[in-house]
Formats: structure tokens, sequence, C-alpha cells
């Protein structure tokens, strides 16, 4: 397989991957609330998930890295396969719901460090010395435009085909997502089935059952590892700091806009700004390579500009009060966030072993849930006894600080 073809395979992998999460963002509250839950309810269910997420986020790594990357994320697909399904029959808060949202988690996770950590073995194999953070930035063009098409389509279906299955004994307009979904994650299983081949996916059973006895073993020295190598320890703070900083963005920017604007009848400025962060995320992974050759590619100086301008436009978005020039420092801040996604995994890539690629991809997506756990509530306290500007000081402060990192 040349490099080329690899790249399209992973892109539209991952897009896809991202297109059917998409389909379920505009809906997700609203579908919970058409089965009878309340706010309060709501919350407990969204916690749940994450709650799972974080819980097995480690554990999963170490299991792709022990048992195959593909093998453990098709094992996703079928658990999120059983989430979707719970959420498409349950009916109020009951424990069958519950257990839709605590699958969801589950398989949030086992997602996480799979596909990704094979790419960046299957890219070295085939070229040694190729630029992975230019092939990064190429895959990163693409997967937030998945995400952000579903994210449209996800509006469009319960007005669409929701109309047919609100006449279902049972349905509603929502179930029309649930129902794609699932078509989908059943065609996405037979794709990656066919189409990606992982040699660490190809063991016979008595290699499954060594790879879980070397389960334990692979995550106590993958953990190990990134707690002694200065460079991954770093880079690992460094997420877990912008997940707490960006965190109180995704959580205010909504209700910041709403009171700049006087109410949320214009609900349309809202579909526009979040359409605008999907395609700033995009537009920072086109620019980064030209950018990246200015830097001679020193990933740590790039890294750290970007992580203190990303501080300083947080500050100068705080203190906007016109909804125009809000609007362009939010997309600016996540054209800053875009640009920095590919250098940071080319980095942690080039510094961790392929033995243990998986758990410590984990490892770092667990850094940055609990790093977005604290910033979700301590930003969230913050706006609710001073002020949402006062809380995103306190975030900026901690991005353009953790730029040292």
């Amino acid at each position: 397989m040349t490099k080329e073809k690899l790249l399209r395979l992973f892109t539209f992998n991952q897009s896809f991957h991202w297109f059917m999460t998409g389909l379920l963002i505009p809906v997700l509250t609203l579908l919970l609330l058409k089965k009878g839950l309340d706010l309060f309810q709501v919350g407990i269910a969204l916690g749940i998930y994450s709650g799972f997420a974080i819980l097995f986020e480690l554990p999963t790594g170490g299991l792709a890295d022990s048992i195959g990357r593909k093998r453990v994320y098709l094992i996703s697909l079928v658990v999120s396969f059983g989430a979707i399904t719970c959420l498409l029959f349950a009916q109020g808060f009951t424990v069958l719901l519950i257990f839709g949202f605590m699958l969801m988690g589950a398989a949030r996770a086992l997602s996480s460090g799979t596909l990704d950590a094979w790419f960046v073995d299957e890219f070295w194999k085939i070229d040694p010395n190729g630029n992975l953070q230019a092939a990064l930035a190429k895959a990163g063009i693409f997967i937030p435009i998945g995400l952000g098409i579903g994210a449209l389509l996800g509006g469009v279906l319960p007005m669409t085909l929701g109309k047919i299955t609100a006449q279902v004994s049972g349905f509603d307009i929502y179930s029309a997502n649930l129902l794609v979904v699932l078509f989908l994650q059943i065609l996405q299983f037979f794709m990656t089935s066919t189409l990606i081949s992982d040699p660490r996916s190809t063991a016979s059973k008595g290699g499954i059952m060594d790879g879980l006895r070397q389960f334990p073993t692979v995550i106590s020295d993958s953990v190990q590892y990134g707690f002694k190598n200065r460079i991954v320890f770093l880079l690992v703070l460094s997420t877990a700091a912008w997940g707490l900083g960006i965190s109180g963005v995704e959580l205010l920017w909504q209700p910041q806009a709403k009171s700049i604007l006087g109410s949320d009848s214009q609900t349309w400025i809202f579909g526009v700004m979040s359409a605008g962060y999907f395609i700033a995320s995009g537009l920072g992974s086109v620019i980064i390579t030209p950018i990246s050759k200015l830097f001679n590619n020193n990933y740590q100086n790039l890294l750290a500009l970007f992580r203190f301008l990303m501080g300083a436009t947080l500050v100068i978005l705080a203190m906007q009060a016109n909804i125009t020039p809000f609007i362009g420092l939010y997309w600016l801040l996540f054209i800053f966030n875009g640009v920095m996604n590919s250098p940071h995994a080319a980095l942690f890539n080039d510094n961790i072993p392929e033995e243990q690629r998986s758990t410590l991809l984990s490892f770092e997506a667990l850094m940055l849930q609990i790093g977005g756990l604290l910033g979700s509530v301590g930003l969230g306290y913050l706006s609710d006894n001073f002020s949402i500007p006062a809380a995103w000081f306190f975030g900026a402060g901690i991005l353009a600080l953790s730029s040292f990192f």
C-alpha cells in the first residue's frame, strides 16, 4: 500500500466515523427530553457517558495494544450499536436508558487510540522518514468536515424521515437519527473489516488470549513510560490544560452569545457559529503545513506560540459586547486550535513506542477528559458566581501558561 492510499483509507474511515457522530449532535438533548427526561436527568445521563468514557479510556487503549487496533475498533462499533439500540427503544429515565449511556461511554473509550495508532504504525512502515504532521494535517481537513456535514444532516432528518418514524408506535421524530446511525454503523463495521488490514488483529484465538494476559503489563509499562519520558509527560500536561481551558468556551459560548444578542430568538446565528467551528478547525489543518515550514518543522516553538495565541484570543473574546467580532474571534480561536492538532499529534507519536501507542494515546485522551471535566465544573462555578468573562479570563490564563509546556 502506498502512503497516499493509506491516507485516503484512514481519512475516509475516520470522516465516516465522525459523520455518524455528527448525526446525533443537534438532537441528543431534544431526543432525551422527548422521552420524558428533565434537564437534570439529561445532565445525569451525559455525566454517566463521560464517567464511563473516562473509566474505560486507559484499559481499552491497553486492550488495543494487546489484541489489535482494528479488532478493538470493531468491538467499539458493536458496543455503540447496542447503546443506540437502547436509546431507540428506551422510554423515560430507566435502567435501560442509563445502560445505553454506559455503553455509549464504553464505546467512545474503545474507539479512542485505535485506528489513529494503526495509521501511524502503517505510515512509518511504508516510509520511516515520512512527514507524519503533513499527513495528519490532510486528514484533519476532512474529518471535521465529516462531523459538520453529519451535524447539518442530523438537524434535517427529524423534519424529513422523522415524519415517518413519528407514525410508528414508540418512536418519535428523533428516532430517524438513531435508525440512520444504526444502519451506518453496520456499514462502517463491514467497510472496516474489509478495507483495513491490521497485523495485530490477525492473531488466532490463542493470540487473543496471550494478548489479554499481557494486558495488565502493557498498561502498567505504558503509564510508567508516560510519566518518566519528559517530552510525553509535558505534552500530556499540555493536553490536560487545553481540555480545562477550552471546556469553558464549549460550555459557555451559547449563553454568552445569547447575552450579547439580548435573546435567543435569532437561533440561526447559533447554527452559523456551530458550522463555522468545524470549518475553522479544517482551515487550521489546511494552513498548518506551510506555517510549519516557516518554523522549519520546529513543532515545539510552533505549539508554544499558537497555544499562547489561543489564550490571548480568549481574553479578547471575553471582552466583546457586539456579536460580529464575537463570532469572528470565536472562529479564530478554533483556527488556532486546528493549526495545533497535527504538530501536537506528530510530536507525541514520534516520542512513544509502537507497542504502547494505543495505550499512551488513550492515556492522553484520559487526561484530556479529566481536564475537560475539571474545567466544566470549575469554570461553570466561576461563571455562575462571577461572570462568563471571568471564567474565560481564568481559562485563558491556563491556556497561555500551558504554552510553556
